[in-house]
């Protein structure tokens, strides 16, 4: 499993290193004492599980564990009980407190294996079908409405869909879709939050749609989903003209960046 570690405090870090390196079980993938840091690596790179601190500055590990991707295995550390509700209410896999021993690593294994093996198992997807022109839904193979958990999830899954397959920065994003915050670092948490909740929504839906992370962007890949848009883009004889489609794409909505 490709592991990472996010802690603030050197000692601990470099000590959870040593026990993390020396699993077998475990692919060391690097260390992080800096949060944004981590989550900009996170952005660029596919993780299986993190030891997570709860406690650090600028931002804390409850927070940062919302903006990982559902399938991304999670550890918290710390040194109080009182986060356990709320590790747990995120799904983590454990919560350990500390001091952490090398032991407490070992016992581990089993349950991240486990959980590990059980997520990438081959997973039933559904096709759906999406409608850009004249009103803009997304519906499952059963005629099954997709209930986007804000609305601004929705608008991030139509920007993408507007930039077929292509590769979009995390900023143009944040600049896209939240022209009125003046702080760039907030609009691009904003957008990390949105990035989960999208991949959330789809992998709850078992939709057979993914959004894939690379080069400090995002692009939506939609497999065997149908899009009238994309269908008018691939058309030798075009039902309209081009000269129309923007008037008739996502008319219900009030997207500003297209």
């Amino acid at each position: 499993m490709r592991t990472i570690l996010i802690e603030d405090e050197p000692f601990l870090l470099h000590m959870m290193e040593r026990f993390i390196y020396e699993e077998p079980a475990f692919d060391w993938m690097g260390s992080f004492s800096d949060p944004m840091e981590a989550l900009d690596y996170l952005n660029t790179q596919e993780i299986d599980l993190i030891f997570l601190d709860i406690e650090m500055p600028q931002i804390n590990g409850i927070e940062l564990a919302k903006r990982l991707p559902a399938q991304t295995q999670v550890v918290f550390t710390t040194a109080h009980r009182h986060y356990a509700v709320e590790a747990f209410e995120l799904h983590a896999t454990h919560y350990l407190l500390k001091p952490i021993t090398s032991q407490m690593i070992r016992d581990l294994v089993p349950r991240v294996t486990s959980r590990y093996e059980a997520t990438h198992r081959t997973k039933p997807t559904r096709s759906c079908t999406i409608q850009c022109f004249d009103h803009f839904s997304v519906t499952t193979s059963n005629g099954e409405f997709i209930k986007w958990p804000t609305q601004k999830t929705e608008e991030l899954f139509a920007y993408m869909l507007f930039h077929q397959n292509q590769v979009m920065n995390k900023w143009l994003i944040a600049e896209a879709l939240y022209p009125n915050i003046d702080d760039p670092q907030r609009a691009l948490h904003n957008v990390y939050n949105l990035v989960y909740r999208l991949k959330k929504t789809l992998t709850e839906y078992q939709m057979d749609a993914s959004v894939q992370t690379m080069n400090n962007g995002y692009s939506l890949h939609l497999d065997t989903c149908r899009c009238d848009y994309y269908e008018w883009l691939a058309a030798t004889d075009k039902p309209f003209p081009i000269s129309e489609v923007n008037t008739r794409l996502f008319v219900d909505k009030d997207y500003s960046w297209h």
